[in-house]
């Protein structure tokens, strides 16, 4: 399918199941209490529940549970143009420790290029205080089915 001249109908369909394949299936998102929460193309959000799992052992959201979260989030950006991708290499950036409450993700494609998919990830908390930013590279392995 080519998602730029795809119908809105079709691309909903798609985010939906993406969304679905994300937040239903027994994988590590859902482990790490990661959830997708909404998909356009070029862009995606999610959340992550701050809960006794996540948090190091200073008490606050351990750095590689923020990394998921923005991960995943930016994965799924990437993905949306319809295009399977990998993650090649990703460096995050943290401002201030999460707490309590969630942790929310925002994802842009920053580079939507043929093989080659660049991602910004902005992490913020309930407050809307910037908690981490992320810069995420993703590797198209082809077309999704």
């Amino acid at each position: 399918m080519d998602f730029y001249n795809s119908t809105p109908e079709e691309r909903a369909r798609f985010y939906a199941q993406a969304a679905e394949r994300v937040n239903q299936t027994d994988g590590y998102a859902k482990g790490s209490h990661v959830r997708i929460t909404h998909i356009a193309l070029g862009s995606a959000e999610g959340e992550l529940e701050v809960c006794p799992e996540v948090l190091n052992p200073l008490g606050i959201v351990h750095g590689g549970c923020l990394t998921t979260l923005a991960d995943t989030v930016a994965g799924v950006a990437a993905h949306s143009s319809g295009l399977r991708c990998v993650t090649l290499n990703n460096t995050m950036n943290y401002f201030k420790p999460g707490r309590e409450g969630k942790i929310y993700c925002k994802a842009q494609v920053e580079k939507a290029g043929r093989t080659v998919q660049v991602c910004q990830a902005t992490l913020t908390n309930d407050q809307g205080e910037m908690v981490a930013s992320g810069t995420f590279t993703f590797y198209a392995l082809g077309p999704a089915e």
